[in-house]
């Protein structure tokens, strides 16, 4: 019988990804995936260490992870990921049962590492440079959408990120490579592509003679079979007319644009060291709506950073009105060892911190809201994911905003999906039901903060006027 193993994910896309590298290496070793601890050889916590929060959770799981181990001596436990990469042999001396740690560029080592784990405790964290020679196996999990990285580390060295610290300088990819992962997804029945990185769009400057982020995108745009591709994150200093002018040109490039903006202040994007102004950030939001009229954009807010007066706090708030957003990641800065930013002055107090989260929090529901609510009555286009149960209260009227009701037949059934702006859609349909995959025209009878809600196909409904 192969051995087995369980894989606790904790935090962004990135380890989603590295995740499924590990699984893939595991598997070829003879291991096979189990959902239940209790009954595996091998745990492994893929951890992130973005914020403390996050570093917290895996202490408390390798606590409860104890009691496994005392029942049963054999099993290994392991710890990789960011963290494991920051702390190296520091997590065991403050855990004594973990067995196996491993940094973010360590992962291709992992063969060998369990067969190290024969003779005792295994550790290595030691930076790599990526060999990217041939492509590493990896088994992801079923469904439509497809995680691929196309670059690691960052060279960016922000004042508040530990990332730099944990997945080491930028190297992109080859993207011969990246080409051949993604036909082979797509062979593997995956209908879209995510690509990752710590900044997407500053691919192929480090290579001579590589394709720019622009350029990739073009290029993955003829791949067959493939239905959409996505990117994040992108950052503002590295967003330019040959990225925004591929993403206007390729049909299969989403209109979603995430541009983190961190700030609206000046002076605190300096200290941020974030290559920016809040001007030059704006000229950039302009770029994408001069060519993507109708595409979404999202966006990243840090509340709190060192030193942010009342002034600098309202700038984020003008930001925000004149980007307006469809959705934001807010934060409450947290400090991250090794980074410049936590040993600045004029640390922002707690329930200031609180103040300005709620403030931010607020406007950008206001701004969410209308701007879902402006879609109603017009038609997105949506991937479909899968059914929806019906809830037994669940009426057979869909409402607009403003107030008139549609009538739906009680028998349609109800499904849900992503439109291209990455909006999620639940809606009904009349007709043949589609399947997992299939792309459907949506036509959006109500615009909730969340989400939308329509029907399909769009003249399924004769929809009265919209009340004003």
């Amino acid at each position: 019988m192969d051995k087995r193993f369980t894989i606790f994910t904790y935090g962004c896309q990135m380890n989603r990804y590295d995740t499924e590298t590990i699984t893939g290496y595991l598997n070829q070793e003879g291991y096979e995936s189990c959902d239940d601890p209790a009954r595996s050889d091998l745990i492994l916590l893929n951890t992130c260490s973005i914020r403390d929060k996050s570093e917290q959770k895996v202490f408390s799981q390798l606590g409860r992870l104890r009691k496994l181990k005392r029942s049963n001596p054999d099993l290994k436990i392991g710890v990789c990921g960011c963290f494991a990469t920051r702390e190296g042999e520091g997590i065991a001396r403050k855990q004594p049962d973990v067995d196996l740690i491993f940094g973010t560029q360590n992962i291709d080592k992992l063969p060998e590492l369990l067969k190290g784990l024969e003779g005792g405790p295994t550790y290595d964290v030691d930076p790599l440079e990526p060999e990217f020679a041939n492509l590493a196996p990896i088994r992801r999990n079923d469904g439509l959408s497809a995680y691929v990285s196309i670059a690691r580390g960052c060279d960016n060295f922000c004042a508040f990120c530990v990332v730099p610290h944990t997945r080491g300088p930028e190297w992109s990819k080859p993207s011969g490579l990246i080409v051949e992962e993604i036909e082979a997804a797509v062979g593997e029945g995956f209908r879209e592509i995510n690509l990752l990185g710590q900044n997407v769009n500053s691919y192929g400057k480090k290579v001579p003679g590589e394709l720019t982020f622009g350029g990739l995108l073009r290029r993955l745009d003829r791949i067959d079979g493939l239905e959409r591709i996505r990117f994040m994150t992108s950052h503002p200093q590295d967003c330019d007319k040959d990225m925004i002018s591929a993403m206007a040109d390729c049909e299969k490039v989403c209109e979603h644009l995430h541009l983190p903006v961190q700030s609206g202040s000046d002076e605190v994007l300096r200290r941020m060291e974030r290559g920016y102004t809040v001007d030059e950030y704006l000229s950039k939001v302009d770029l994408f709506r001069e060519q993507i009229p109708d595409g979404v954009l999202t966006s990243d807010v840090i509340i709190g950073f060192p030193g942010e007066t009342d002034e600098d706090f309202e700038g984020t708030l003008r930001v925000l009105k004149k980007s307006r957003y469809d959705n934001i990641y807010m934060f409450k800065y947290s400090p991250r060892p090794g980074t410049k930013a936590q040993s600045m002055a004029d640390q922002v107090p707690e329930e200031v911190k609180a103040e300005r989260f709620n403030a931010v929090q607020e406007l950008q529901r206001e701004i969410s809201g209308k701007l879902h609510r402006g879609l109603e009555g017009g038609v997105v286009e949506v991937m479909v994911e899968g059914p929806v149960a019906r809830k037994a209260s669940e009426d057979a009227n869909c409402g607009g905003s403003g107030g008139k009701l549609v009538q739906i037949s009680v028998v349609s059934p109800k499904f849900a999906g992503r439109s291209r702006g990455n909006h999620r859609v639940n809606f009904y349909v009349e007709g043949g039901n589609p399947r997992p995959g299939d792309v459907v025209e949506v036509k959006v009878l109500r615009g909730a903060l969340h989400g939308l809600e329509g029907i399909s196909p769009p003249g399924a409904v004769v929809m009265e006027e919209w009340a004003t």
